[in-house]
């Protein structure tokens, strides 16, 4: 098992607006495309041992260190959830791939998440490796005191810190495998948080994304287990798979089981529906009541499409 930052992939940057991005790339160019997006604050060396298992499937998997973290630059200032998923789209195109899957743990379905609301027509499907919804008093609570940020210490003990939080988040990951997650900390600094404060003024909008093939997929262990019951009832249409024993890093923890889930969805998903055959001559948004006998109310003003008088048909 892998538990390194290198790893076998073929490994990358990509020249962006803000910056060098990193990136590990396996699979055959013009295969299905699978974009992941990691939790923070570790990097795309999660999915080292599944990229060469996802290829063997038949999909091109590119696994992004999100700017900021791993062996990307440093964004130039706090971003919001929509500069992150800006910048997916950026080296998406800088890749030159066309319509993809996004794969997104915690930090990374958020990010998946607002990607897909900006870039739906460009999204085939979509995999939440746990996704948080959090409640207005958990955002407000999570952003007071998570990820406080550690001062660099002469004698290491900062490194002590770094262990006993990681230790403490996942207490049956290997040394290994939290070894390198401390490599991954030292790797965005004392302000390992810097994506958090984005992550807590975010909500997802589940219903914006209905229709977008999705599949709940997490260790039974994953952190974010315990969400189980809200993320089924907000995405109502989108299976849970959880794979039994497997932590937040059932990736690499059982490579095989997690691989062939992915690609079941990727694979096979449901496509898209075609986008309307015409143009929209206006927009608006309204309230009715009453069905067909009822009232209706524009909020935008009077309708003023060629053919707003004629009534519904």
């Amino acid at each position: 098992m892998t538990t390194h930052m290198k790893g076998t992939s073929r490994r990358g940057y990509l020249d962006l607006p803000h910056g060098q991005v990193h990136y590990r790339e396996a699979g055959r160019s013009g295969a299905p495309a699978l974009v992941v997006l990691h939790q923070s604050p570790l990097s795309s060396a999660t999915y080292e041992p599944v990229m060469e298992l996802l290829a063997g499937h038949g999909i091109q998997v590119v696994a992004l260190d999100t700017p900021g973290f791993g062996m990307s630059d440093a964004t130039p200032g706090q971003w919001s959830m929509s500069e992150y998923a800006a910048s997916v789209w950026q080296a998406v195109d800088a890749l030159g791939l066309g319509t993809v899957h996004l794969l997104g743990q915690h930090t990374g379905a958020l990010i998946a998440a607002e990607a897909a609301l900006s870039g739906r027509e460009r999204v085939s499907g979509l995999i939440f490796q746990g996704i948080p919804l959090y409640t207005d008093e958990e955002r407000a609570e999570k952003a007071e005191t998570y990820a406080p940020s550690y001062t660099t210490d002469a004698d290491g003990g900062h490194l002590k810190v770094i262990w006993d939080r990681i230790r403490g988040l996942y207490p049956t990951i290997s040394a290994d495998s939290a070894s390198r997650q401390v490599a991954e900390y030292l790797s965005v600094g004392p302000r390992y948080g810097v994506a958090y404060p984005a992550v807590f003024r975010y909500q997802v909008d589940p219903a914006a994304l209905a229709g977008i093939p999705t599949l709940l997929l997490h260790g039974t262990e994953d952190v974010l287990d315990r969400m189980n019951d809200v993320v089924t009832a907000a995405f109502p249409h989108a299976p849970l798979v959880t794979i039994p024993g497997g932590t937040d890093f059932v990736a690499e923890e059982q490579p095989e089981v997690f691989a062939a889930a992915v690609a079941e969805h990727v694979l096979h998903a449901p496509a898209l529906a075609s986008p309307p055959p015409f143009t929209p001559v206006y927009t608006a948004t309204a309230d009715a009541a009453g069905g067909r006998g009822g009232t209706g109310r524009s909020r935008t003003g009077s309708l003023a499409g060629p053919d707003a008088a004629g009534g519904a048909q």
